[in-house]
């Protein structure tokens, strides 16, 4: 009885061992990809705008995907670059003065909507308007996001989901 105990106990040790390994390497091999796809939207970026340093880039997913930028220009004023997947469409670049911030996109919808605990603020591009997506939980528990406006503030799309 002993003996079976100690055998069954070392499978699903080993089982557990190979699980972790194949997780491990599926992880590694997609955060590889998301860097690669990173590394060439900041060289399509610099080759097709004035973007001069790359400092961040982060991944959008609207109704296109687009990899955001965040840098500065020839001059070293601050940069947004947004960078298409679709390779046909050219990278877009806005300074950073002339829109909102992060946080003044999130007092925008504070005004107008009531959220309970914030999820997300992100940068991204929808229908070639830069937009802040700002992701949330509402007063009426539903998972809620608004696309603000970068150059104004003011609140372009409202979807609110039940949990």
């Amino acid at each position: 009885m002993g003996r079976k105990i100690a055998i069954a106990s070392i499978s699903a040790g080993i089982l557990l061992l190979i699980a972790a390994v194949v997780f491990m390497n599926v992880y590694n091999t997609a955060m590889a990809q998301k860097k690669d796809g990173h590394t060439e939207a900041i060289q399509r970026a610099e080759q097709e705008t004035e973007l001069k340093k790359a400092e961040s880039a982060e991944t959008f997913n609207g109704l296109e995907q687009y990899i955001v930028i965040t840098g500065s220009d020839d001059s070293g004023k601050p940069v947004y670059v947004f960078v298409p997947s679709d390779k046909k469409k050219k990278p877009v670049l806005k300074l950073v003065s002339d829109g909102i911030s992060e946080k003044e996109a999130l007092e925008a919808v504070r005004s107008e909507q009531n959220p309970q605990k914030l999820i997300s603020v992100q940068l991204g591009m929808e229908r070639s308007v830069p937009v802040w997506e700002v992701k949330y939980i509402d007063d009426q528990n539903r998972y809620t996001y608004d696309l603000v406006q970068f150059t104004d503030g003011e609140i372009r799309k409202h979807i609110a989901i039940r949990k």
